[in-house]
């Protein structure tokens, strides 16, 4: 019998009409993470490297779109960043269930995708904000580089570690991506 080979792709991207009442009109630099927030999504890497970089006088924002779920700590984590820095840079979080036509927009209201996720086994939103043109900075290990490189994107620095997945897998080891790497980056895009 004939088959056929579908990859991932991301092409569908292009076929999503941006929705114009989502476009994020700021006028800051805006990085832009989407994720479940899950600890292997580097969520605590993330906020620990821009609030080493950035402050409350910087012209920046940071959007984290995520969900609720039991594995996402985020207000726990941000809260922690808030309490020992007091001159916080800005964060918005939206946890609202978003159409593809918002997705788009958000994408393409942003400066820069960051990414530094321990694991993946393709990350979807680094290629679709790819495949629009937004800038990526993302973990140089993992699934996304198959597609990501030191031409195409800014890859953090990484060492390994054991895992803190809520999975609780005996001698399971993930990438930790380098928080001073990170920071470094994040000043240079």
């Amino acid at each position: 019998l004939p088959i056929s080979v579908c990859g991932l792709g991301v092409d569908h991207i292009d076929q999503i009409e941006a929705s114009s009442n989502y476009l994020l009109d700021n006028n800051k630099f805006t990085f832009l993470h989407i994720s479940s927030c899950f600890p292997r999504k580097g969520i605590e890497c993330l906020l620990e490297s821009y609030f080493k970089s950035f402050n409350a006088n910087d012209d920046v924002i940071l959007i984290i779109k995520t969900f609720k779920n039991p594995h996402n700590d985020i207000h726990y984590i941000l809260n922690k960043f808030n309490k020992i820095n007091p001159n916080p840079p800005e964060v918005l979080i939206i946890e609202k269930d978003l159409s593809p036509s918002e997705i788009k927009s958000l994408y393409l209201s942003t400066n820069a995708l960051v990414a530094p996720s321990h694991g993946e086994g393709f990350n979807l939103t680094v290629a679709e904000a790819m495949r629009i043109g937004i800038p990526v900075i993302t973990t140089g290990w993992g699934g996304q580089t198959d597609f990501c490189n030191e031409k195409n994107s800014f890859l953090i620095d990484f060492t390994f570690e054991y895992s803190n997945s809520h999975f609780g897998l005996f001698s399971s080891v993930w990438a930790k991506p380098s928080v001073d790497h990170l920071a470094k980056i994040l000043k240079e895009v």
